[in-house]
Order: C-alpha cells, then sequence, then structure tokens
C-alpha cells in the first residue's frame, strides 16, 4: 500500500480495522480501494473475528431423515472465540399439538446474509411459517407469509441497514398454471414477492417471463453482490434483480470460454470482493471470473491449480470465496477451505450434516439486534387481505355459480 492516500502506514491501519465492529468495518470497505482489498487479505478476518468478537463463515444444510439439517463451519480462529454452537433457533413458547410432537418441527435456511441475519421457512406438519433470526444470539421473530401455496424457486434476503435493522425479502414463485396466457405464447411465469421490514408486509413485485424451456438452477442459492441479487437459469444465463424485484439489465451468459471444459458442471455463481464471480473446473484446476456491472461483462480474474486436492477427494466443487486468496470447496461429505497461495487446505469434518447440499455465506456479531423496527411494531400486515386463503375462493365462486344458477331458474 505504498501509494495508499492515508497518512498512517498499512499495518497500523490494518490493527486499526481488525478491532472495528462489524457496522463500522463495512462502513470502511466503503470509503475507497485499498480499505476494500485490505479486509480481503488473507490473514484479515481470522484476527478480525478474534479481536472483535465477530462471526465469519458458512451453514451447510442438507435433509437428513425427511428434515433440514443445518451446520455451521468457518476457518480456524473465525467463530468470534465461542464456544457455543451456533444453531437455527426454536420457538419453545410453541406447544406442539396433541396429535405430533416437536420431533415434526422442521427449520430450513432458504436465505442469508453477511449482517448476520437469516430467512428461514418453518415447517410444522403441512403447516410453513416465514422467519428471521440472529443465530449467533438466538433471536427469532415470526413474519407474514407470502402465498405459500406457491412453489418456492428462488429466495434473496437483503440487509438495507443494520441499525435500526431494515430488510428486504424477495421471493420467486411459480403458480403453476397450466392454462395461463403466458403459457399460450410458449412462456412460463414467476411470481415476484417482496417483503419490507418497514412496512412488515408482502407486497406484489412485477412478474418475471422466463421461457418454459429455460428455468431456474435450483441447487444453488441467490448471490447478492454489487447491488444486486443474481439468480441462475439452467441455460447458462444469470438474471439480475434491484431491490425491489426488477430486471436490473437484460439476462447474460455466463463466460463462454467455460462450456468447453469437460467438468462444466462443475460450477457456481457467487460472491467476489464485492463483486459477482463465476467459477467453474478447467483442465488447469479452477477459473475464477468476475463480472463487471458497468460493461457487462465477464473478466477472467485468476486460474489456479488444485492438484492437492485431487489427492484428497475426487470430486472437489468449489462454492465460494471466503477472501480473496481462499476458496471454498465442497465434496458429498465435508467442506474445504483451499489456500491458492500455497496450495495448502483444511478439511471440515461434518458432525451433524451426512452430506452437504445447500451452503450459505453468513458473518455475524454477537450483540443482540431488534429485529422489528419500532416504527413497525403496530403495522398490521395486509397480507392476509392480498392473499386470502384458497377455500375463500373457492366459495367466492360457488356462490356466484350458485346466484347465476338461482336467477335463470
Amino acid at each position: 500500500m505504498a501509494s495508499s492516500s492515508f497518512p498512517l502506514p498499512s499495518e497500523i491501519i490494518f490493527e486499526i480495522l481488525t478491532r472495528t465492529s462489524l457496522k463500522t468495518l463495512d462502513t470502511c470497505k466503503a470509503v475507497n480501494k485499498e480499505l476494500h482489498n485490505l479486509t480481503f487479505e488473507s490473514n484479515f478476518m481470522p484476527q478480525f473475528c478474534g479481536r472483535s468478537q465477530n462471526i465469519s463463515g458458512y451453514f451447510v444444510q442438507t435433509i437428513s431423515r425427511t428434515k433440514h439439517v443445518a451446520e455451521f463451519v468457518s476457518m480456524d480462529g473465525c467463530s468470534g472465540n465461542s464456544k457455543a454452537p451456533f444453531h437455527l433457533p426454536i420457538d419453545d413458547k410453541v406447544k406442539p399439538r396433541d396429535n405430533f410432537s416437536n420431533d415434526d418441527f422442521d427449520m430450513k435456511i432458504v436465505a442469508s446474509t453477511k449482517q448476520g441475519i437469516l430467512c428461514c421457512v418453518r415447517r410444522t406438519k403441512n403447516e410453513y411459517r416465514y422467519h428471521v433470526c440472529k443465530p449467533s444470539t438466538k433471536q427469532w421473530m415470526k413474519l407474514p407469509n407470502p402465498r405459500m401455496r406457491y412453489s418456492t424457486v428462488k429466495v434473496a434476503l437483503i440487509v438495507l441497514r443494520s441499525n435500526p435493522l431494515h430488510f428486504k425479502i424477495i421471493r420467486l414463485s411459480s403458480p403453476q398454471t397450466l392454462f395461463h396466457h403466458y403459457r399460450k405464447l410458449g412462456l412460463d411465469y414467476l411470481c415476484c414477492e417482496i417483503f419490507d421490514s418497514e412496512a412488515w408486509e408482502w407486497r406484489r413485485g412485477k412478474d418475471l417471463l422466463v421461457p418454459e424451456e429455460l428455468y431456474f438452477d435450483m441447487s444453488t442459492p441467490a448471490v447478492n453482490a454489487s447491488g444486486l441479487v443474481y439468480v441462475k437459469l439452467r441455460d447458462d444465463l444469470v438474471m439480475a434483480l434491484n431491490y425491489n424485484g426488477d430486471e436490473a439489465f437484460p439476462r447474460f451468459s455466463l463466460p463462454k470460454p467455460a462450456f468447453e471444459y469437460e467438468d462444466y458442471r462443475y460450477n457456481q455463481l457467487m460472491e467476489y470482493n464485492g463483486k459477482l464471480g463465476f467459477t467453474c473446473l478447467s483442465p488447469k484446476g479452477m477459473k475464477l471470473w468476475v463480472f463487471e456491472n458497468g460493461r457487462q461483462v465477464w473478466e477472467l480474474k485468476k486460474e489456479v491449480d488444485i492438484e492437492t486436492v485431487y489427492g484428497m477427494t475426487k470430486f472437489p466443487t468449489p462454492v465460494g470465496f471466503y477472501n480473496a486468496d481462499i476458496a471454498l470447496m465442497k465434496d458429498y461429505y465435508q467442506v474445504i477451505f483451499y489456500k491458492l497461495q500455497d496450495k495448502s487446505f483444511n478439511v471440515v469434518k461434518l458432525d451433524k450434516c451426512p452430506t452437504v447440499q445447500e451452503i450459505f455465506p453468513f458473518r455475524s456479531d454477537l450483540e443482540p439486534i431488534d429485529l422489528r423496527m419500532r416504527g413497525a411494531a403496530n403495522v398490521v400486515s395486509s397480507t392476509k387481505y392480498l392473499y386470502r386463503p384458497f377455500w375463500i375462493s373457492l366459495v367466492i365462486v360457488f356462490i356466484f355459480l350458485f346466484s347465476i344458477l338461482f336467477f335463470h331458474a
């Protein structure tokens, strides 16, 4: 950092940043490129987490015996010096009904943030309820439900402000309507719903048209980067949504050279240094591209050898970047932190998850938070008026038909 515009040496700035709060760190990252890059150095996050009692890692999720199981994993020294395990909260105040027990409760992570918040869906028998929670402090809160009769395709959670907390949830769902007019045009459509914590209610966004053969890749979560939400389609196209659920610009393709690789199927969209990244296996190891929003082009960032990883597993799949020089990989039963500089790696054995299916990046402090804004405390959600239960619609239709028959009799 010889060309730094700061009067202090980079070593002192490094020491100061590792002792700040999570909120202050994110503010400093937005000051200029030098501070931003400094926070992504390999040795920054372990020191930051150790000194400031913060957490940085990933939630690994899978299904075991028909229930979702989540487990938190991180690099050494990045668990905030806390010996307590991090787990999803359980509603102890809710007593099970007579016909089922606590074993019938299931909590599934559907979206995560790097501001300590998760969006989860809790299942009780055939009932579902959306929650927002902060697992590091075991806080949670119920949310109004969107159109739960629609099948969920993607969910994204965005924190717009930490204090007081202001967040949005974008949910894309499939109505599965066989006779909709879009189907006659050879198109499918997705229902877009946005939950705003300030209003404490869901609102309907614009429908997103998707050709029937171009559906979503269900195995990868949505990616928050560069102020947008990115989701990957199965035809190797990417959709970019703003925080109101509208498409920010036309859909674009993944890097074309990657299509030629034999192991192209092992690929992933991810956040890399605040931008949208894409990784895939190449003949020489692993390639990383970064998407530049301004020019809307992919730039090849690096290609690294991962031969040492192949000595441990035959199926390494890149799924994220912990920082600029540490990649996260997975196989069927474990996750691997791979250091690009010296080609060393740390294998994390899972205690709760028998396999690895979904991975959600997560970062948090240990400070309690007010999950519901004071201004929204007395807001009554209009969700129940916007989304009437299905049986009410049937009753209305029945009354309408009965009245027609009665007056024509």
